[in-house]
């Protein structure tokens, strides 16, 4: 339990930086033929995702010291 929240961090991390390589970007690409407009929504989706996970792990290691 005391590694969830560092794990929560660390995955969220992963998750908003994973549409930034260019590996993700031609799949999504070849995925949505080319249409720029899905390739960024599914990117902005990942970086909220991401950023879900990484506040969630803050708000675990909030309360794990309170």
């Amino acid at each position: 339990m005391k590694l969830l929240p560092f794990f929560l961090i660390a995955a969220g991390v992963l998750v908003m930086l994973q549409p930034r390589t260019k590996r993700w970007q031609s799949r999504m690409n070849h995925y949505f033929r080319g249409n720029e407009k899905r390739v960024k929504q599914r990117a902005n989706t990942f970086f909220l995702l991401g950023l879900a996970f990484v506040l969630a792990g803050f708000a675990y290691l909030f309360r794990m010291a309170a």
